[in-house]
């Protein structure tokens, strides 16, 4: 690569690193407000009461659901580290394709949990199918991520070797 591609690409992972940064921070705050708040205010309120084993059920549940976003939250992490590699210059390295590889893992946990945790009915209606598709593309798009990760990472290792052989 010449200097101009590398340089450009370091402007262009330092942009894609500070989106992912403040996408990781907004989805925790998110997630934090949407999922946790209301549960956790209403455990603390019911401490004391009978009241309180019902709130703590409830606060496990709801944890439980919110298992496949904090997944999500790992992967958004991951490839904010990865475009930090990027931005330090370590583009084709074997460290860069674990990242990617790892991004991909993170995807399809997030949707084999979501599978486990997510909503369960009698009834195989419209929604149901299409949250059960949705979440096989996110394991069949994880594990996609997750062979091109493999790939570089062999790939950047090869080439290491044929540097130090030649």
């Amino acid at each position: 690569m010449s200097t101009t591609q590398i340089d450009a690409l370091r402007r262009q992972s330092r942009s894609l690193k500070k989106a992912f940064e403040w996408g990781f921070s907004i989805s925790c705050f998110l997630l934090f407000s949407q999922v946790s708040y209301v549960p956790l205010k209403t455990l603390l309120f019911s401490v004391g009461t009978p009241d309180a084993t019902s709130a703590l059920v409830d606060l496990v549940e709801i944890a439980a659901r919110a298992l496949p976003s904090v997944a999500l939250l790992g992967a958004i992490w991951t490839a904010r580290g990865l475009f930090k590699a990027y931005e330090d210059g370590a583009v084709l390295t074997p460290e860069s394709g674990r990242a990617i590889g790892r991004v991909g893992d993170w995807l399809t946990a997030s949707g084999v949990l979501a599978l486990l945790v997510g909503p369960a009915s009698a009834t195989m209606d419209a929604v149901t199918g299409a949250y059960i598709t949705t979440q096989i593309a996110l394991i069949g798009v994880g594990l996609a991520v997750r062979l091109l990760g493999r790939v570089q990472a062999i790939a950047a290792a090869i080439k290491i070797d044929h540097e130090q052989i030649v």
